[in-house]
């Protein structure tokens, strides 16, 4: 499970350090893909592979279903984090986040994946979200 919120800033190469805590889980390769709410995700091989699967067997007869499948599979590339914790970040990617070179990036546990922001929209999204919980009357169960 990945957990916490950390900040860093994308490099002149489009390469983003993955949080020392993160790492363990992502040595041994991993994915990066578009997430919602232009985001990207970073997940484990074994994670990917689960997903992967999901979206495979959405029915090709299903538009949104289709749309889901190209979103993901299209934008996914497999990565290795190098030796000083880093992991490229394809320029198509940084353009569906809106992540530019030498800009500040929030990278978050989000439970089974990691998530990589513009620290702009996660700013944003994160007060939406704080205000949303703050305000839950009822969980269903």
């Amino acid at each position: 499970m990945f957990l916490g919120e950390f900040q860093h800033t994308m490099d002149s190469k489009g390469r983003v350090v993955i949080p020392s805590k993160f790492r363990t889980r992502l040595q041994q390769g991993c994915v990066v893909t578009k997430g919602q709410d232009n985001c990207l995700q970073i997940l484990t091989k074994k994670t990917w592979e689960e997903e992967a699967s999901k979206m495979a067997s959405l029915p090709s007869t299903d538009r949104t279903s289709r749309q889901l499948r190209r979103a993901l599979f299209s934008g996914a590339i497999d990565v290795k984090i190098d030796s000083a914790g880093r992991v490229p970040i394809p320029e198509n990617l940084r353009e569906y986040s809106g992540i530019d070179l030498n800009e500040e990036v929030t990278v978050t546990g989000s439970g089974p994946v990691v998530e990589v922001w513009s620290t702009r929209s996660w700013k944003k999204i994160q007060k939406e979200a704080d205000q949303s919980f703050a305000n839950i009357n009822e969980v269903k169960e």
